[in-house]
């Protein structure tokens, strides 16, 4: 990918913060089964109104070969969720994926977290094992009268295949309700730009140079102690190994 389009991507998304004011567009779920958007991490928590609450994900991902990502998050208290994913490829191999994410603070549209993303890959095989702790900050307000979000991430590849390092890891990511009006807040533009992805074995190849993906996240239940979003996701479009991701995520909170 050429590096003006990179630095394009980064500068776009980086406007939209300044055209927010007030509102919150919905929570799904990365990749990896944290609240997020494709890859990157968002500062909320799964279920912010009730004090435990269970997903259940899985996503779908093909650029030519497939993936299959299966997914749990358990949010506590509010402010914390912990949970895990498996990355399983077409030969039937898997990486164990894991993170946790605390929330210490959010007031009006604003939120702050601390998160660790972890991985044991080609268990049974060679294994090795990755880590990455991240802050992430959200905004949510109105993309001129269109309710947004917008999310940035930085952390740091502390242990990559065993050995400690010190790679830089940035993300940023960006929700938006489409035609409110029209559509009441059930279908959502989600896009976010990373220089890592969420397995060190996954078909977005973000580690050498950004990946940018983008798609639709539809939302259909609003109300009471339940959560069933679809995610339908161009992922590293700017590149030649572009693909497609169908993902669903199935919670309650209690």
């Amino acid at each position: 990918m050429n590096k003006k389009i990179i630095v394009l991507c980064v500068v776009l998304l980086a406007m939209f913060p300044l055209l927010l004011t007030s509102q919150s567009a919905v929570k799904g779920s990365g990749v990896n089964g944290s609240t997020g958007v494709v890859v990157s991490p968002t500062a909320r928590i799964g279920w912010e109104y009730s004090n435990f609450g269970l997903d259940f994900g899985y996503s779908f991902l093909y650029n030519g070969q497939m993936d299959h990502v299966p997914s749990i998050n358990f949010s506590i208290r509010r402010k914390a969720e912990i949970g895990m994913a498996f990355n399983i490829h077409d030969d039937d191999n898997f990486n164990l994926l894991f993170h946790g994410k605390f929330q210490f603070f959010r007031e009006a549209g604003s939120s702050l977290a601390m998160g660790l993303d972890g991985e044991f890959a080609n268990l049974g095989n060679d294994s090795n094992f990755y880590l990455t702790p991240y802050i992430v900050t959200s905004f949510s307000g109105n993309f001129f009268t269109w309710p947004a979000v917008t999310s940035m991430m930085f952390g740091w590849h502390m242990i990559q295949a065993g050995s400690i390092s010190s790679n830089f890891a940035f993300s940023m990511g960006f929700e938006l309700a489409l035609a409110p009006k029209v559509f009441k807040n059930y279908i959502f533009l989600i896009s976010d730009f990373s220089n890592y992805s969420y397995s060190i074995s996954s078909m977005i190849d973000a580690g050498r140079r950004g990946a940018f993906n983008t798609g639709l996240r539809i939302d259909p239940v609003k109300k009471g102690k339940f959560k069933f979003t679809i995610d339908l996701v161009g992922t590293d479009l700017l590149d030649s190994n572009r693909g497609f991701m169908a993902s669903a995520v199935f919670g309650f909170g209690f």
